[in-house]
């Protein structure tokens, strides 16, 4: 059977080079349905009042979606399609929306000002789309406050107040994360919103060990963390964003094969796009899955349900 979960971040997915993309967004939805099981849509910036942008484009304000009108500015009025088409029958089971990125903690200090705009806007994507979560790609460049635990915990709540669940995704700072572990659970009745970590292994995270983290887990008291091996995701940048094919790919997931991890993640779906679209058609994203299930020879595992 195969890992679970398969996770990838889908930069600027369905509307980067809008309207005319590396390779066509109706390929890449099928393409990430052969073994992808959850596309995180990467990133979501939060400006000034809680309106929601897709990297550099309006995406939702007022509780709704705006789609472009011109063919050239707005989101790409072919997402509820092609969101659709990914949702349908395949591979792919869950659709998270990440918010974040390098050198944006603006996104956070906003939404914390604006929270009930982006409660609704959020609520927007949900509707629209299926979305079942929210990623915090919260990176710090000046260190990690207790004010910063306390900001992720309160949208966190926020988060699983809307019935979603969160993951989170570090880099560095085992304690902040796990102590957001711990304050969430702690303040949510002792029920867990955040599902997994997808645990960056690449750029300022390369050389991050998953059983090190796992092990913190572990160590830091209640969290509602039943199985800290499986809670642990690790994540590998692919060709064409400064990272492996799927050969290497596959023999860095053995190396974590029998240590209780179940899953990984891939960043990000443009490298993959690109070195597709100049290399013949190849690698695809099946073709990384399956290495991260031929590497991990891991059994897939239900989700645990979130109580929030």
């Amino acid at each position: 059977m195969s890992a679970y979960p398969i996770a990838i971040y889908g930069s600027g997915l369905f509307q980067d080079g809008y309207p005319t993309p590396p390779v066509p967004y109706t390929q890449q939805a099928a393409q990430l349905n052969d073994g992808i099981t959850t596309v995180i849509l990467w990133s979501i910036h939060i400006h000034s009042g809680g309106d929601l942008y897709l990297n550099d484009t309006l995406f939702v304000s007022g509780g709704e979606v705006k789609y472009a009108t011109d063919g050239k500015t707005g989101a790409n009025p072919d997402f509820p399609d092609l969101v659709k088409a990914l949702m349908s029958g395949g591979s792919v089971k869950d659709l998270i929306v990440s918010v974040g990125a390098w050198s944006t903690t603006s996104d956070f200090t906003a939404w914390l000002a604006a929270r009930d705009q982006v409660k609704a806007n959020l609520g927007a994507l949900v509707s629209a789309f299926g979305v079942t979560g929210v990623d915090f790609d919260y990176e710090s460049e000046d260190g990690y406050t207790s004010q910063d635990q306390s900001m992720i915990v309160t949208l966190t709540l926020d988060v699983g107040s809307l019935g979603l669940y969160a993951t989170y995704c570090p880099y560095t700072a085992t304690d902040f994360w796990t102590g957001c572990l711990t304050d969430v659970y702690a303040q949510n009745n002792q029920a867990q919103i955040v599902k997994w970590m997808n645990l960056q292994c690449y750029a300022g995270g390369t050389g991050n060990s998953p059983t090190d983290w796992a092990q913190a887990v572990q160590a830091a008291g209640e969290t509602g963390v039943s199985d800290a091996y499986a809670f642990i995701v690790p994540g590998f940048a692919v060709l064409g964003a400064d990272g492996f094919g799927p050969e290497e790919m596959q023999q860095t997931f053995q190396t974590f094969a029998g240590t209780g991890v179940t899953g990984g993640f891939l960043w990000n779906s443009s490298g993959i796009w690109s070195t597709e679209a100049s290399g013949d058609g190849q690698p695809t994203p099946a073709d990384y899955a399956q290495a991260i299930s031929a590497g991990l020879g891991a059994t897939a595992k239900p989700r645990e349900s979130v109580e929030a």
